[in-house]
């Protein structure tokens, strides 16, 4: 069952009216207007995050976003308007977590505005970010139809994506104007899912499918309206969508044709400037990507070290270097027909897979309380990842509705086999206590703004997932050595983000050195993965970053509070306010720490 969450309410009793043209008094009035403003302007985040209905906020779920030069302004004007009020406000006035919530808002706002310059450089032909996959996402996953209503709104969408792919297309050639195009192996795979979706008949179509099967499903709409409806979605498929796209995948070839093999974003005009900035963004420090990358050699070096004490208790004491050791290990556990080490590659082994992964979730669970004061409402479920994803995306968590419709999700990617070792290491890292345990807890808090459910901040949330699988190594989760060899390879595997994303977008690295790199140092990899942090600058490194500014900040509160330490404290210390950018965060802690001092 999934709880409705008790999110704070003041913040949110705002109607729906003409934008405010000056400061707020109240700095609440002003966290849920700007949450108003950008919903507005940003129609599918609306329908992405579930926003109840008693905040009444109209979340015109017929429009799209609109991606046209004079509706990025408008971002940016919104932007421009709430830092300039929201830095007019005395701190002094404010209570400590009215103080933390602006400090959070500015923080993103003035990044947001310092990256203007650059809002043309993020790739529109994104395999994982593009506008194919994200559209599709956003109807077939939260566009959600249980009534006619919704279902007429879905079917208003179907027939604005000719003017929003006009409006894509126009940016496509403004950054090929600025030489501002992805590698050719990123645009052919992204030509190629645009081609593959058209090639289907319309009644295959998987937006057509899915409103079919889930219009099916409600009983208030008659049999003769359900078969009008469908034809309305074939009609927009056929006479705006399939158009549509056919005009993407012709301009698409003739990019595919000036595309160059350079992975990089250093390519890119300022790419230098562009790459510090996505750095910056992604692990909210002010580390330069020199050091980026020494941080990843040590850390690489030093699991490493941890992997091969592992590995001689399983009796592989090789003389070699450590890619020696590690290929004799992956020889006897990469054997995917081996079920001490992989489930059967049938149907029935992917519904086994799944069932691991829950019985997984279930156990962690019971053991919560031991480590948190608080644990969220909200469940969390696994799932496996649709199959129009699988070749873009891997595993990964989808946050539950703001109205509690949905719970929280983890998704499993089924098409491939899951190492049985390392399941224990992803789940903790995506479910509990990881992402599921940190972001509903922020949805659940009573002083949760709502404003926080647009953004957040990726060294601080994935910081805490990597943070979350080495807790459980230290409760003694992973139980044997096998599952601790998965753990230390999943934490390797973010340390050598570290190095492949500065090396591709600092260091000049192609994608074959990526790739080779990866592979000889975690005996895996795969071009889908190198392809990711290219189109992704700086996400990767966000990881290791995180999780090593929340291990320094917990030793720090343990060696100032000696035997009085609680684990259960830092983490209500750290959890409560949600995301944050890492600096401040540091700085709550070290306020903390004087009060218990004092």
């Amino acid at each position: 069952m999934v709880i409705r969450f008790t999110l704070f309410l003041m913040a949110l009793n705002f109607a729906v009216c003409s934008q405010p043209q000056q400061k707020p008094e109240d700095i609440e009035e002003l966290f849920g207007n700007f949450f108003n403003e950008y919903i507005q302007l940003k129609p599918e985040t609306g329908t992405r995050i579930g926003i109840p209905t008693e905040w009444n906020i109209v979340v015109r779920n017929d429009e799209l976003n609109d991606e046209s030069e004079a509706g990025i302004q408008k971002i940016y004007d919104l932007y421009r308007k709430y830092l300039h009020w929201l830095r007019q406000y005395d701190h002094a006035n404010l209570t400590d977590s009215q103080r933390i919530a602006s400090l959070v808002l500015q923080w993103f706002l003035e990044n947001e505005l310092e990256g203007e310059i650059f809002y043309n450089h993020e790739y529109t032909m994104s395999p994982i970010f593009g506008f194919h996959g994200t559209f599709l996402s956003m109807m077939t996953e939260h566009h959600r139809i249980t009534n006619a209503a919704d279902a007429e709104d879905y079917i208003q969408r179907l027939r604005r994506v000719e003017s929003k792919t006009a409006q894509l297309l126009q940016r496509m050639k403004i950054q090929e104007q600025n030489g501002i195009i992805p590698p050719s192996y990123v645009v052919g795979h992204y030509l190629q899912m645009l081609n593959e979706f058209i090639s289907a008949p319309c009644d295959e179509n998987l937006l057509y499918t899915s409103f079919h099967s889930r219009t099916n499903r409600i009983e208030d709409i008659d049999n003769r309206t359900k078969e009008s409806l469908c034809k309305q979605v074939a009609k927009a498929l056929n006479d705006n969508i399939y158009p549509a796209y056919r005009r993407m995948i012709e301009q698409v070839e003739s990019m595919l044709q000036k595309a160059d093999q350079h992975a990089g974003v250093w390519k890119l005009p300022d790419g230098k400037e562009y790459y510090s900035y996505c750095l910056r963004t992604h692990t909210t420090t002010d580390m330069t990507p020199e050091q980026v990358h020494e941080l990843g050699l040590k850390e690489v070096e030093r699991i490493q070290h941890e992997l091969t004490h592992q590995f001689r208790k399983l009796g592989i004491t090789g003389k070699g270097e450590f890619p020696d050791l590690l290929a004799q290990y992956m020889e006897v556990s990469g054997n995917r027909a081996d079920e001490r080490y992989f489930f059967p590659s049938t149907e029935e082994g992917k519904i086994q897979t799944l069932l691991a992964y829950q019985t997984i979730i279930d156990s962690m669970t019971d053991y919560l309380p031991q480590m948190f004061s608080t644990i969220p409402r909200a469940t969390v479920n696994v799932a496996r990842v649709p199959e129009y994803k699988e070749q873009v995306i891997g595993t990964y968590y989808q946050q539950p509705k703001l109205d509690g419709s949905e719970g929280g999700i983890f998704y499993a990617n089924l098409s491939y086999q899951h190492q049985k070792p390392g399941m224990k290491a992803l789940t903790y890292h995506e479910a509990i206590p990881g992402h599921h345990l940190q972001i509903a807890l922020e949805q659940e808090h009573s002083e949760a703004r709502p404003f926080k459910a647009i953004f957040f901040f990726t060294g601080y949330v994935e910081g805490w997932a990597l943070y979350a699988e080495k807790l459980a190594g230290e409760h003694g989760f992973f139980g044997d050595t096998e599952s601790l060899i998965g753990y230390l390879r999943s934490e390797l595997f973010r340390a050598l983000r570290l190095v492949i994303d500065t090396g591709i977008h600092y260091k000049k690295w192609t994608r074959e050195m990526a790739y080779e790199y990866l592979l000889s140092n975690l005996g895996w990899a795969a071009y889908s993965e190198i392809d990711r942090y290219i189109v992704w600058p700086g996400q990767a490194c966000a990881y290791k970053i995180g999780e090593l500014k929340l291990l320094d900040l917990r030793a720090r509160l343990q060696n100032a509070l000696g035997d009085t330490f609680d684990i259960k404290e830092f983490h209500d210390l750290v959890l409560k306010h949600g995301s944050l950018p890492l600096d401040l965060l540091e700085n709550i802690v070290a306020a903390y720490i004087k009060s218990r001092e004092n």
